[in-house]
């Protein structure tokens, strides 16, 4: 049986900094898509039909992180794009990002759901600095000018 995913899919994704201007990134393998992408993403995730992308940032940093926060914020930048699944179908995307700030954590897998088990490879939190230098991939491109914008807030 062929998985039919949504034509559009709209995602919040959030720049988490912590106390000590470190930013969490998680290396992610995107095995369904037609050419798997292994990337460093920030936190986040689809957002639910019946939710605003504030409420599926909400909800996605604490199920990825356990860290719950009351508000987001307004968002800091939007990107849209499309990919094509294994399968052959396309699918359009739109995400908004937003900055938290928190004291520094150990992230929790507790709230997790099973793909992620397989897709997310590591998470660790980042200086900007380390990103600078890094030859590994990340998403998205104008990350460490996002980042750069939110030290400088």
């Amino acid at each position: 049986m062929t998985t039919l995913h949504p034509a559009h899919r709209r995602a919040s994704r959030i720049l988490l900094l912590d106390d000590k201007d470190r930013f969490l990134l998680m290396l992610t393998v995107s095995s369904l898509l037609d050419v798997p992408v292994i990337r460093w993403i920030t936190p986040g995730g689809g957002v639910e039909d019946n939710e605003s992308h504030v409420e599926g940032a909400i909800r996605e940093l604490f199920e990825e992180t356990g860290l719950l926060v009351a508000d987001v914020g307004a968002p800091v930048f939007t990107i849209s794009g499309q990919r094509t699944f294994a399968n052959g179908q396309e699918q359009t995307t739109y995400s908004e990002y937003f900055v938290v700030r928190t004291n520094t954590f150990v992230p929790i897998t507790d709230h997790w759901m099973e793909n992620e088990f397989d897709d997310i490879k590591d998470v660790r939190w980042w200086t900007l600095d380390e990103l600078k230098a890094t030859d590994e991939p990340y998403s998205p491109e104008p990350l460490i000018a996002l980042i750069e914008a939110a030290l400088a807030d």
